[in-house]
């Protein structure tokens, strides 16, 4: 189980975070689903040694 701290761009909202968890890592230009929309990921900003990631994710 993989801890993924998301900042994501919300058309309506603008910037927002969220905490996710997922099975496996996702890398980027994978599509992850957040609060039924979808958002590609566009950049890892950090590998902690729990192994979360702080990854910034976009409308796709």
């Amino acid at each position: 189980m993989v801890r993924l701290n998301t900042l994501y761009q919300d058309k309506g909202k603008g910037w927002q975070s969220k905490q996710i968890i997922f099975q496996i890592a996702p890398s980027i230009g994978e599509t992850i689903k957040i609060d039924k929309s979808f958002y590609k990921i566009t950049n890892i900003i950090h590998h902690a040694e729990d192994g979360s990631l702080e990854v910034i994710a976009q409308a796709d």
